[in-house]
């Protein structure tokens, strides 16, 4: 899948989204709602399918007190998608290679490896595990319906245009000044409309 294809969305984890007809009040409804390969049963549609990955850890004070895992929520209307991502989630990397097959719906950080996300992985969210921020990823030629749509989005996290017009400085008493509005300022008199046809002898 070519990456300019894919479209990824940052919002904070408290924002509203909507996919398959139902809404999501942020992370913790979404964790509410998720299914994972422990779960007795997958329920209806629309599924959301939760994979973990543990932060890594390097000494024994990690292996005691880390509890931290990066986490990837997969989104689907397609039962035998959410029936395939919770199988995997019962194997461990080692039990993959002992049967000759590759995680299909590996958790992908979006923003450092995003020539690794698929088609077929999309739509899903991504959550490092900490902080107040999660990514959308999804298909940016996907249909309308299958896309997860932002409801509310409490703080908006677009950059300013460069070409856009510069605001205004602002005001220490009062609001700024519109300079939008104010008459050009000529710098040779002659070169001001307003004047240009008055006799040649105002000047002197």
């Amino acid at each position: 899948m070519k990456t300019e294809d894919i479209d990824v969305t940052t919002i904070s984890i408290t924002d509203t989204f909507r996919y398959g007809g139902k809404v999501f009040n942020g992370l913790d409804d979404l964790k509410e709602r998720c299914i994972t390969g422990y779960s007795p049963q997958i329920g209806k549609s629309p599924f959301v399918v939760q994979k973990t990955k543990n932060y890594p850890c390097f000494d024994s004070s990690d292996f005691l007190y880390e509890n931290r895992y990066y986490q990837a929520y997969f989104l689907t209307k397609n039962y035998k998608k959410a029936e395939t991502i919770c199988e995997e989630t019962k194997l461990c990397g080692f039990e993959f290679s002992l049967k000759g097959i590759t995680e299909q719906y590996p958790v992908i950080d979006p923003m450092s490896n995003k020539s690794l996300i698929e088609e077929h992985h999309l739509p899903f969210i991504y959550y490092q595990g900490e902080g107040d921020l999660m990514q959308i990823v999804q298909d940016r030629n996907a249909a309308p319906w299958d896309k997860i749509r932002i409801e509310h989005q409490e703080y908006g996290f677009s950059f300013p245009n460069p070409f856009n017009d510069p605001d205004p400085a602002p005001c220490l008493y009062g609001p700024p000044t519109d300079f939008r509005n104010e008459p050009p300022v000529f710098e040779d008199k002659e070169d001001d409309p307003s004047v240009r046809n008055l006799p040649d002898d105002i000047f002197s």
